[in-house]
């Protein structure tokens, strides 16, 4: 089983993702590992600081890593995850645009690059996107207020099909949208 953990950079898709692989022995990959070991960066965004991975090259190597590892469950976890479309499930960390402005003003980023994401946190953009490639089988979790643990054992729930987490409960676009330019 692949389960794909994507969200706004700051919602905590690489410390959750760690706890949970831990807690039920997953692998984890990563695509920053991805970028780091088999050569998937076609350079910087100079505009967004980004790095430009090749998505086209990368569903080929993450098809091959589900495939050497039919008999555990796979996290792929990263900001464009979503672009893979082999997952079983696929949750969307979601974060209230004050606290994630807090957590990304911790970081070494232009003003630009953080409210740049905090829109598209208010906006939904990477649920939208998951939604383009999964549809209904995509939830989404609230990071804002859990632990990193809590929110593990959230996703646990989900990959047990204990409970579900359904599109549309999270909406910051009403009461956040003074923050958009």
């Amino acid at each position: 089983m692949m389960i794909i953990i994507t969200g706004t950079p700051g919602c905590g898709k690489t410390t959750i993702s760690k706890i949970l692989s831990n807690k039920i022995d997953a692998k984890l990959i990563s695509i920053n590992y991805l970028l780091d070991n088999y050569n998937l960066n076609l350079g910087t965004d100079e505009v967004r600081g980004y790095k430009i991975v090749d998505v086209d090259r990368m569903n080929p190597i993450v098809d091959k890593i589900k495939e050497d590892n039919t008999d555990r469950t796979i996290i792929f976890e990263g900001h464009l995850a979503q672009d893979y479309p082999n997952a079983d499930k696929i949750v969307v960390l979601r974060c209230n645009p004050t606290e994630l402005e807090k957590r990304l003003n911790t970081r070494d980023w232009t003003d630009k690059k953080i409210h740049e994401n905090i829109e598209a946190e208010i906006l939904g953009i990477c649920t939208q996107e998951s939604y383009e490639t999964y549809g209904d089988i995509v939830q989404e979790v609230d990071t804002g207020t859990r632990t990193p643990m809590e929110v593990a054992e959230v996703i646990e729930d989900i990959i047990n099909d204990k409970k579900e987490y359904p599109l549309g409960e999270i909406d910051y676009l009403e009461q956040y949208f003074h923050m958009l330019n």
